[in-house]
């Protein structure tokens, strides 16, 4: 089993949230995508914020590799190498044959990264509070509330670069294109299917979110197994 932030989150909304969890949070989405070893914690300011960075990449690292690492795609990671041996990232059966759109989302790359995740909790749970380590756990809470075991984003496979002015999108202003956020791989391919065929571009995916507690986990299932054979970022 993962483990879990041990920095305590207030209830009260008001109450200001210890840079700890936000520190365990980034230092833990690190660790579990930065195999083999445990990165080097990051020169910042606060003490207390590198102090839970360490700890969080220190739990990300160990689950790496006892759960599996998982690939920081959004976050510029280097694409595995298709020839490659013993590559720290694989690809998995994505399970979504009984589908109708499932044939064409056969393959399932596990992936960490709280980019996408604040784009589906402001379309899924308007006015919830994320970053400062908080998207995950937001994210899986509205889940839960509303009684949804799993949300799909359909998403570009590339970066065409961070958009000259920003539009307070992260994925956008970073260079990617996304759609609408459905609660069913049937209802989202379409979008996806249609940004390949109408743009004639080759590389798009479904992120598939299952709630993971506080953790910014997801799934990428690209379309037709296709990934840019390019490094991202």
């Amino acid at each position: 089993m993962p483990q879990h932030n041990p920095h305590p989150v207030p209830d009260d909304p008001g109450v200001f949230v210890p840079t700890q969890v936000q520190g365990w949070q980034d230092g833990y989405d690190a660790g579990i995508s930065s195999p083999p070893n445990v990165p080097v914690t990051p020169l910042v300011r606060d003490p207390d914020y590198a102090d839970a960075w360490t700890e969080g990449a220190t739990s990300g690292n160990a689950d790496g590799r006892t759960e599996g690492w998982r690939w920081a795609y959004f976050d510029g990671a280097a694409q595995p190498d298709p020839q490659g041996v013993g590559r720290p990232y694989e690809p998995r059966d994505s399970g979504e044959y009984g589908q109708e759109h499932g044939s064409a989302f056969t393959q399932s790359w596990a992936c960490v990264g709280e980019l996408p995740l604040v784009v589906i909790l402001a379309q899924f749970a308007p006015g919830e509070r994320g970053g400062e380590g908080l998207t995950g756990r937001q994210l899986a809470r509205a889940c839960a509330d509303k009684g949804v075991s799993r949300l799909y984003l359909p998403v570009s496979l590339f970066s065409s670069g961070a958009a000259q002015e920003g539009t307070g999108d992260p994925l956008t202003d970073a260079g990617y294109w996304h759609g609408t956020v459905h609660e069913s791989l049937d209802e989202a391919a379409p979008e996806a299917i249609d940004y390949v065929t109408v743009r004639q571009i080759r590389f798009a995916a479904l992120l598939r979110y299952a709630p993971a507690a506080e953790h910014d986990f997801f799934d990428l299932l690209p379309m037709n197994e296709l990934l840019p054979p390019i490094r991202l970022g």
